[in-house]
Formats: structure tokens, C-alpha cells, sequence
């Protein structure tokens, strides 16, 4: 498996046009792909009149992305519902199919979210040139006034790279936060727990016993800070009791727990935040270019 370091791994390449590289992003974009197909030929077969539980869920999912889609661009652009739900979909299972650990997250990659944000520009550059005409749209650069115009084109050619860039930046600087506090505590897991152990059993002991006496005059003045003081020594004296005797040794104690919590936002809050406001900033762009009709 050759590595690139600009950015995802690459399979192989296909000797055509220049050498088509296969990477790990677009191996992700497939398995995503399929997913989205699978799941709507599964929630779209055997609809009835007297919906069950599973059509019942998906009529609501598709009524809330409407409502969504006619409150942001107007009843007339109702239509554009299954084009926000799939770049919406995309986003989201992109960037969810990294917890995988196998998987790379499409929206970690700049190359996936440029592609996205370039094919709304186009698409608002076609309606405005449809309902304007070539020259309408061209004479939008000259609005406000004519001096305007080179602040006009660098804002149309900077609309797709912030978009971009936006959606990028958070997906992939979550996961390099997670990795490095997730190393930082593999390193402070090591020192300190090794620490204790090495100094013997006794230490640990002491530790693990100091922590339970604080838990128990916790429970009896209620102060809280006896009770994190207590947790902290019981769990170092615990863990180094562990790693004096051999049951632990060289496993990074530290890193269970917190960057599992930290996962929960950065991957999973934050994934669906940008997913939403990707597909929001494509609402209000697009129906920019398709006013409601007079």
C-alpha cells in the first residue's frame, strides 16, 4: 500500500489519463454511496396506506427535510428536498464512517467537501444564467457599482472555498485534537503510573488506601473535594498496585474514557453540525438564485 503524504492512502493507480490514483477516500465514498442506495430502496419498498413503524419514521425524517428545505428557500424550491438530503446524508455518514477505524472520514478529505461546494457554485451559476441570461449574470459583478466588480469575483470564487474549508477544518482539526490529547495521555499514562510502580507495591498501596479513606469522609462531611481527590489517589494506587504485580504492565491506563468522551463531540455532535450547516449555506446560496417568482 503506497502512502501519500498530502493526504489519504492510495490502493493503486490506474494507468489511464495520467494515472488515476484509488485512495481511501474514495473507498469510503463508495461504501457510503451504497449505503444511502441500500437504505432508500429498504425504507422505499412495501409503502401501504396504513403505514407500519419503520414508514412511519421514514415519512417524518423526509417531512422534517422538506419543512426544512420550503422554510430556508421558499415553497417554489420544494423540489431541491432530495438534493440536500443526499449531500446531507453524504456529509454525515462521511464523516461517521471514520469510527469505523478502517475507514477513512470523506469530509476529512479537502478534495471530497471542494468537489461538493464547486458543484453548488455551478449549480447557482446555471440557474442565475438561466433566469438572468448570460448577460444578467455578468452584469451582476458591476452591482453596487463598477468599482465593485473585482470584490464581486473574488467573493463568487471564495464562496466555494469557504464553504469547504469551513466543513473540512472542523471534521479533520477534531480528529487531530483527539489524536493529540489521545498521545499526551499515553505519555503522562506511562510516567505517572510507571512512576508509582517502580517506587514498589507500598507506594500503590498507600496511594489506593489514602483514596478510600478521603471516598469515606465524603460520604460523611459531603465535601466534594475530597471525593476527587479520593478517586484520583485510589485510581493511581489502584492502577499502579496493577502495574507493580504485572497485570498491567505497559498498557496506557489513561487513554480509556476520555478520548471516547471527546469522540462524542468532535465526531458525532460536531460531524452533524457541519453536515446541517453545509447543507444551510447551500439553501440560502442556491435560493439566491431562485427567487420566488412575481
Amino acid at each position: 500500500m503506497e502512502l501519500d503524504i498530502t493526504g489519504a492512502f492510495i490502493y493503486f493507480t490506474i494507468p489511464v489519463l495520467g494515472g488515476i490514483r484509488v485512495t481511501q477516500t474514495m473507498l469510503s465514498t463508495l461504501v457510503v454511496t451504497l449505503i444511502i442506495c441500500i437504505a432508500c430502496v429498504i425504507c422505499g419498498k412495501d409503502l401501504k396506506k396504513r403505514p407500519g413503524g419503520r414508514q412511519v419514521m421514514v415519512e417524518k425524517g423526509v417531512m422534517m427535510l422538506r419543512k426544512m428545505v420550503t422554510d430556508t428557500m421558499g415553497e417554489h424550491n420544494a423540489h431541491w428536498t432530495p438534493f440536500i438530503g443526499t449531500i446531507f446524508l453524504s456529509s454525515i455518514l462521511g464523516t461517521y464512517i471514520g469510527l469505523t477505524g478502517f475507514l477513512r472520514s470523506t469530509t476529512a478529505d479537502i478534495s471530497c467537501v471542494m468537489v461538493w461546494a464547486v458543484m453548488v457554485t455551478l449549480i447557482i451559476w446555471y440557474n442565475k444564467i438561466k433566469h438572468e441570461g448570460i448577460l444578467g449574470w455578468l452584469k451582476g459583478f458591476t452591482e453596487p457599482i463598477v468599482v465593485m466588480t473585482p470584490m464581486n469575483i473574488v467573493s463568487e470564487i471564495a464562496q466555494p472555498i469557504s464553504m469547504a474549508f469551513r466543513h473540512f477544518g472542523n471534521v479533520a482539526g477534531g480528529g487531530v485534537i483527539t489524536t493529540l490529547i489521545y498521545t499526551a495521555l499515553t505519555i503522562a499514562s506511562t510516567a505517572v503510573i510507571n512512576l508509582i510502580a517502580a517506587s514498589g507495591w507500598v507506594i500503590a498501596a498507600v496511594l489506593l488506601a489514602v483514596g478510600v479513606v478521603l471516598i469515606v469522609l465524603w460520604k460523611k462531611s459531603g465535601k466534594k473535594v475530597a471525593l476527587v481527590f479520593g478517586i484520583i489517589s485510589a485510581v493511581l494506587g489502584l492502577f499502579g498496585l496493577l502495574e507493580a504485580i504485572g497485570i498491567l504492565a505497559g498498557v496506557p491506563i489513561l487513554t480509556y474514557g476520555l478520548p471516547a468522551v471527546l469522540s462524542c463531540y468532535f465526531d458525532l455532535f460536531s460531524g452533524f453540525v457541519q453536515a446541517y450547516v453545509f447543507c444551510l449555506l447551500t439553501m440560502v446560496y442556491i435560493s439566491g438564485a431562485l427567487p420566488e417568482p412575481q
